[in-house]
Order: structure tokens, then C-alpha cells, then sequence
């Protein structure tokens, strides 16, 4: 850190003035001379192992969660350079025309703060393995994607998407959008000054069929809440191949079997849970602890708001901690527990 500079006296910068002309004399007689002998062509003594690395190229980690996203704009056609621990996006990086758009990548995105771009604008193709309408109005697409595309994925995607891409589509984006007004919102869907839905765009984009084969186009980006990458916003869908089902929302890909599946044991009781909420005191204002208990011991269990979505696996008591990031004072908290489910507010 470079210290209060102190103002040197006028002697000394007197003298110093006096030394820097005393030797401009005898540098002007040796340029003199070496221009009275000719000019020889320079030559650089600096190899290649001498370079400078390149910023950024040293040791690190995923950004960390939270931290302030500036969003650089980037021609479409180029890949950004990832961060370390993000990964590649080897992907098809598409251009205008093939379902890019212009401007910021994250318009009509709420809390755009939320997601670091990696990629404004990248194609991936993959097998629709989960369809879900979101409380806040997004309808989450999980792709299984195929082994060239799997370094698309990082660990949060395994560990707490199985292994899948997620895929966000907007309101501003879905069919049914008036071009130009505010998207229409599920009445689950939180409404402040601070939640901006955006324009509707009229690119109507639908949701696609469990199990088809679809291409899916949009900013390729971390969603630093959660750790985990996607596509959001999508701004287009092309389905290559047909499905297994019908749309569902909030259930897996049906299975490929084409045997009859064994029937579910019988279960002697109805399944039931009980959820509270208080701040986490984390030093976040919008952290909320959801805590969940249940008959449903080892089993996945999800807290989903306006805002946010969750899941924790419960203990062998079937209790669970499930932290919320954006949530308000008042928001209608709901907790699924395997066949349970129970609610609560902040």
C-alpha cells in the first residue's frame, strides 16, 4: 500500500532538477554518436517462458456465493473465458439468428444479481428428464444431458440437480405474454418494488414434453445462490425428437421399462410434517432457516417460496434445516416431505 506522500522541500527539488540536466548532457553526445554510426536492428532478449502469465490464469474457485456479478458484454459467436473451478463451455456457442437476442443477457430477470454470465448466448441439447412450475413464475427444465455435454455441469448440479442442467423460462418469455406489458404472475409469486419480471418479449416460448429430445438456447451462467449451473433466461426451444409423456410438472421422467412396475408396499400411515421459519441471523437480511419435521426419515425434503427453492435430506429422525436466501418477512413458505406436505410463513 503506497503511504501519504510528504511534499520535498524546494532545495531538494532544486537539486534534483540541477543532477537530471547535468546528465542530460552526456546522453544527448552518446545519442549523437550512435545516430552518426547508423541505426541497428533491435533485438528482444525476452523469450517466450519470460512472458508474464496471463491474469487470472492462477489457482482459485468457483466465485464466491453472493458476490457482486458484473456482467461484461461479450460478442455472441465467442465463448467467455470461465472462471477457475467453472466449467468450460464447450458447448455451441450460437450467434444472432439462431435464438440469441441482444443488450443485457439477464433482462427480465428478477435479482439479475444472482447469476454470472459464462456464456451470453450458448446451445445445449439434451433429454427433458423433469418439468416444474416455480412459485415465482420461472418453469424450471432439467436436461439429462449426453457425456459430450456433461462438462457443462459442476458438482452443485450433481449432488443437488441429479446430474442435470437446470433451464429457466422467464414470465416475460412464456406464451401468453402481451409484447410490451408486464408478464402475468402465478399468484404464489412475490410482488415488490425489489422484483422486477421484466417486459414481455412475445417469444412464446413453451414448455417441452418430458423425455423429448430438445435443443435449449440462452445465457449460460452460474446461479451463485446455489452453486449450480443453467440456462437462464431461455430464449428459445426446439424440440428434436418426440417424448415418453405428456407435459408434467414437479415429476421425474417416466422410466423406459417395459415391464410393469413392482407395486408400492403399503404404508401404515399418512404421511405428515411439520415446518417453522426464522431468520438465519447470517448477516443476509432475506436468510431464513426453515426447519422441517416429519415421519419421513432419509428422505428428500423441499422449502420452496416466492424467491426460493431448497432441498435438504432429513435425518434419520426426519428432521431437516433447510436455508432460504430472499425471503420477506411474511412469505408463504411450502415444505414437501416424500408424500407430506406442510407450510409456514417468514
Amino acid at each position: 500500500m503506497i503511504g501519504p506522500l510528504s511534499h520535498p522541500r524546494p532545495s531538494t527539488r532544486w537539486q534534483g532538477r540541477q543532477r537530471w540536466g547535468i546528465a542530460v548532457v552526456p546522453l544527448l553526445a552518446v545519442g549523437a554518436l550512435v545516430a552518426a554510426c547508423g541505426h541497428a536492428p533491435a533485438t528482444s532478449t525476452r523469450s517466450a517462458a519470460g512472458k508474464a502469465a496471463a491474469p487470472g490464469s492462477g489457482p482459485g474457485g468457483n466465485a464466491a456465493r453472493r458476490a457482486p456479478t458484473t456482467t461484461e458484454p461479450v460478442a455472441h459467436g465467442t465463448a467467455s473465458t470461465p472462471a477457475a473451478g467453472v466449467p468450460a463451455t464447450a458447448g455451441t456457442t450460437t450467434t444472432p439468428g439462431d435464438g440469441c437476442r441482444g443488450g443485457d443477457p439477464l433482462a427480465n430477470v428478477y435479482h439479475p444479481y444472482r447469476l454470472h454470465v459464462e456464456d451470453p448466448c450458448l446451445t445445449v441439447t439434451g433429454t427433458v428428464a423433469y418439468v416444474r412450475n416455480e412459485p415465482d413464475g420461472d418453469v424450471h427444465v432439467d436436461l439429462s444431458l449426453p457425456a459430450s455435454e456433461a462438462h457443462l455441469l459442476d458438482a452443485a448440479n450433481v449432488a443437488h440437480q441429479d446430474g442435470q442442467l437446470v433451464t429457466e423460462i422467464v414470465p416475460a418469455d412464456q406464451p401468453g405474454c402481451t409484447v410490451g406489458q408486464p408478464p402475468p404472475l402465478p399468484p404464489t409469486a412475490y410482488r415488490s418494488s425489489s422484483y422486477d419480471y421484466g417486459t414481455c418479449t412475445g417469444a412464446d416460448v413453451a414448455t417441452p414434453p418430458l423425455g423429448a429430445r430438445v435443443s435449449i438456447t440462452g445465457p449460460y451462467v452460474v446461479d451463485a445462490d446455489h452453486g449450480w449451473m443453467e440456462i437462464h433466461p431461455v430464449w428459445a426451444i426446439r424440440v428434436e425428437s418426440g417424448a415418453l409423456s405428456a407435459p408434467a410438472t414437479g415429476a421425474p421422467a417416466p422410466s423406459r421399462a417395459t415391464t410393469a412396475p413392482a407395486p408400492e408396499p403399503a404404508h401404515p400411515s399418512v404421511a405428515s410434517c411439520e415446518a417453522s421459519a426464522s431468520p438465519a441471523n447470517d448477516g443476509y437480511p432475506g436468510d431464513y432457516q426453515v426447519h422441517v419435521q416429519s415421519d419421513q426419515p432419509d428422505t428428500k425434503a423441499t422449502a420452496s417460496d416466492a424467491a426460493d427453492t431448497w432441498s435438504e435430506d432429513t435425518n434419520s429422525s426426519g428432521y431437516a434445516d433447510i436455508r432460504l436466501y430472499h425471503t420477506s418477512p411474511g412469505m408463504p413458505i411450502t415444505v414437501t416431505v416424500g408424500g407430506a406436505t406442510c407450510s409456514t410463513t417468514a
